[in-house]
């Protein structure tokens, strides 16, 4: 199992976003983590994990991904997500640790039963994903405090994708070079950037 990071400040990026495109972005984030997509994702895939797959022309529009020939590319968001090599390195360190302790190796979630029974060990597969778990160590005792081991170093940094730069602002002939630019419009609060804002969210 993987992990899609939002930072605290991702509802307030998404705000002019519709409901429609907000959650094909966030469906977008965790599909390509689930399976190791490093943010690319097949157009033709979308309809298997989007519950509304039309939006993508918003996010398109937006910034938030671009349109590149029969792929989407996820740029909003890009740079917290961990790289497909960095998860695979990890798995392996995790099957390893798992090793060591005498656990079973676990099938992919995927192959997973919905139904099956929790079990003593069934907070390890949540527990190991975590970012500071990618070290080769084991457990001291019953606790989740790991004791590191010869053999590997432990993982400090989690290799990301850099974000591709900000969509520029709407507005036309805006001189703001600013960050966070939300919905295609900066923060400048002047006449034509908030009859702007009203036209794309009149209960602004």
């Amino acid at each position: 199992m993987t992990w899609t990071k939002l930072s605290d400040d991702f509802t307030d990026d998404t705000w002019n976003l519709s409901d429609a495109a907000f959650r094909l972005h966030l469906e977008g984030l965790v599909w390509s983590n689930r399976k190791l997509l490093d943010l690319r994702i097949p157009k033709a895939e979308v309809r298997r994990f989007g519950k509304n797959p039309e939006a993508a022309a918003e996010l398109v529009e937006h910034g938030w991904w671009s349109d590149d020939g029969s792929f989407y590319l996820i740029r909003h968001h890009a740079r917290y997500q961990r790289s497909r090599e960095a998860v695979i390195r990890q798995q392996a360190v995790n099957k390893q640790n798992r090793a060591k302790r005498g656990l079973p190796q676990k099938p992919p979630r995927e192959l997973m039963s919905l139904n099956a029974e929790s079990d003593d060990d069934s907070i390890d597969e949540s527990f190991d994903e975590q970012d500071w778990t990618g070290q080769a160590g084991i457990r001291t005792d019953n606790s989740k405090h790991i004791k590191p081991v010869g053999g590997l170093a432990p993982i400090t940094n989690w290799e990301t994708r850099p974000i591709p730069a900000a969509p520029h602002c709407r507005v036309p002939d805006c001189p703001a070079d600013v960050e966070g630019i939300r919905g295609g419009i900066c923060p400048v609060q002047d006449s034509a950037h908030t009859a702007l804002r009203l036209q794309h969210n009149p209960a602004a």
